[in-house]
């Protein structure tokens, strides 16, 4: 027989669980947690301390902290939702367990992924994609690397950024913002920099020196048939707190992605017209740009045309004046503003 708590509800035909992110552990004595438990609609210290951990962000999932108590085997998953007491909260019976097999499964892991005097060099000798570098010790600014293999580099490259190469692998995981490499033995912004160097956030002499260019006619040679080489397009690129200005892009998935800064999301605004952006930006805690209805654009965007089939095409003059118009004006926005937008209908690639 199996003993437990459990909150239950008389005739309910869903229980409509919400995906949930636990951003902090709050530990309470359990005279002060038996004290929360009874009067959760009073205010608290330890909720207005965290308040910044708690909010609803893409998609509905919650934000929010765990409360548990010594010697307490359950725990309180709490939202205060921008104020200091419980304006949310949810049961979760067993919880000290459950934090004990999460524990315990991040030590297994870390085991598993730790090999002693790996560097990040070494790393790359086999091909990586979509993948975010992180620091042992400090949280950094992060973006998405669309690749990292032993040539990412050039000669001028690999010298110029040797500490990075020259980091200590601690792990690697999947994480919040998908496949993660945690590194350490090397100055964060460094590797911060390192990361946006990559994601296209340079200028073009200092990227065309670092980043070995691909050749755009490898699919052409791995194909029987002739293939044509990536054409550019005339698009609208809209930059944070910038008027929006035409610039020529490559037709192609990586020149996008260097645009925007990583994995591309397309949204139409309207018949044969698309507006990229940045998949991961929320995530990445990227620049609000522009608003969009009820939701907020953030970091780099362009704006594109289309054919039947679906193919980015270049503006038409009438298209560019129209969306130049349209996102003309800079916009400021507050984390609290992007966390509660709404969000959009779009299509990944």
């Amino acid at each position: 027989m199996l003993t437990t708590k459990a909150v239950f509800n008389r005739k309910l035909d869903d229980f409509e669980p919400k995906n949930c992110v636990i951003e902090k552990v709050v530990v309470l004595t359990s005279h002060e947690y038996d004290k929360f438990s009874k009067n959760m609609l009073a205010d608290y210290d330890f909720i207005r301390d965290n308040k910044d951990l708690q909010h609803f962000g893409e998609n509905g999932t919650c934000h929010c902290i765990l409360v548990v108590g010594e010697e307490r085997d359950d725990g309180i998953l709490v939202q205060g939702e921008g104020y200091d007491y419980a304006r949310y909260a949810a049961f979760l019976p067993n919880a000290s367990l459950l934090l004990a097999a999460v524990m315990e499964q991040e030590q297994s892991a870390e085991k598993k992924t730790v090999a002693r005097g790996l560097k990040l060099k070494d790393l790359m000798s086999m091909p990586w994609e979509d993948i975010h570098l992180i620091h042992s010790d400090e949280d950094i600014d992060l973006a998405t690397l669309c690749e990292l293999k032993n040539d990412t580099l050039t000669d001028a490259g690999k010298k110029d950024w040797a500490d990075i190469l020259e980091a200590d692998v601690h792990r690697i995981f999947t994480g919040e913002y998908g496949l993660q490499i945690e590194v350490s033995d090397v100055k964060p912004q460094r590797l911060s920099d390192f990361s946006y160097m990559l994601a296209g956030y340079c200028s073009v002499q200092d990227y065309e020196k670092w980043v070995t260019e691909k050749p755009e006619a490898t699919l052409a040679e791995t194909s029987s048939e002739p293939q044509p080489e990536h054409q550019k397009i005339k698009v609208l690129m809209v930059e944070p707190h910038e008027t929006p200005y035409v610039a020529e892009i490559g037709n192609d998935l990586a020149s996008m992605q260097k645009a925007v800064g990583g994995n591309i999301q397309a949204v139409n605004l309207a018949s044969y017209v698309s507006l990229v952006c940045n998949e991961e930006g929320k995530l990445l805690e990227m620049e609000g740009n522009r608003s969009l209805g009820n939701d907020i654009l953030v970091g780099n965007f362009f704006i594109a045309g289309y054919n039947d089939e679906g193919e980015f095409i270049s503006l038409t003059e009438e298209q560019i004046e129209e969306y130049t118009q349209e996102f003309l004006t800079p916009e400021s926005f507050t984390k609290e503003q992007i966390d509660e937008a709404t969000g959009f209908t779009s299509i990944s690639f």
